[in-house]
């Protein structure tokens, strides 16, 4: 049931994002061919649209999140969607794990595009076909590997990605709980205005709770660059070498544990609320 709740979820909320999706990855592939022309106007109008889009993008995402979490819950909409044969926590778990796909969905859309605007772009500049092109890159990432960045990269990756993941998940569970809070009979005035404080609020201390209960230094990377003016490729393979990131255990275990007990903690008081404070308009 869980599966088809999610499913649905992403259905109602698709249209919303293939318009902005599909006019980055457009601007990203026209954009190159804008510049080539070396047209002030036509760059400017380009960079300005990237600028909008990006913002756009990135408002519509959060605010095509509450809109799903404020639609699908405490509207007609929702009404119908409380009164099935649907576990609440089902429904509280499909909400954020649409939210969470979306979030993650806009990511990869900004690394697309930008993957794209600047290849099309070194492909225009140097005036190269893809089959030298492709060699050349072959010959780069092949000294670049030697320097074993890649599996500093890889390592990196795999540490980092929990944290994110489970960072957004909280962003998401948080934001429900908050959407739900407003929405009940303990908040009956300006509950836009009072859900807007209490997620700031909520996030300040909760986010101060956790930073205090470990270094400022959970993973991170660093780049030593040590290049003079007579710089070549042994100097970037040297600063390559340098490239590694620091890792500590038990303040990354503090970070994720911490995380896990405020998901399951705003999930249970989101799941409360439904369940004995809910007034549907």
């Amino acid at each position: 049931m869980l599966i088809k709740l999610i499913k649905h979820d992403l259905l109602a909320t698709y249209r919303e994002f293939t318009g902005l999706y599909v006019a980055l990855i457009s601007m990203a592939i026209v954009g190159p061919v804008v510049i080539s022309t070396k047209n002030e106007w036509l760059i400017a109008i380009l960079f300005f649209g990237l600028f909008g889009f990006t913002i756009a993008t990135l408002v519509v995402t959060f605010m095509t999140i509450i809109k799903l979490y404020s639609r699908r819950l405490f509207s007609d909409e929702g009404y119908l969607t409380l009164t099935l044969p649907v576990k609440t926590r089902d429904t509280i778990a499909s909400k954020v794990a649409t939210g969470v796909f979306w979030s993650f969905a806009t990511i990869a859309v900004f690394f697309l595009s930008f993957t794209l605007f600047t290849t099309i772009f070194y492909f225009i500049l140097t005036g190269t076909q893809w089959y030298d092109v492709s060699v050349d890159i072959a010959a780069i990432l092949g000294q670049i590997s030697d320097t074993g960045i890649f599996n500093v990269l890889f390592n990196a990756s795999l540490l980092g990605f929990p944290l994110s993941f489970m960072d957004t998940v909280y962003s998401m569970t948080l934001l429900l709980f908050i959407i739900t809070l407003v929405n009940t009979s303990l908040i009956r005035k300006n509950r836009v205005a009072a859900g807007v404080a209490l997620y700031l609020l909520a996030s300040m201390i909760l986010g101060s709770i956790l930073s205090n209960l470990h270094g400022e230094s959970i993973l991170f990377t660093e780049l030593i660059l040590k290049l003079n003016e007579s710089s070549g490729i042994a100097d970037v393979a040297n600063a390559l070498r340098a490239f590694n990131f620091t890792f500590n255990g038990m303040d990354y275990a503090i970070t994720l544990v911490g995380k896990l007990i405020y998901i399951v903690g705003l999930g249970f008081g989101t799941h409360w609320l439904l369940e004995n404070k809910l007034e549907i308009e």
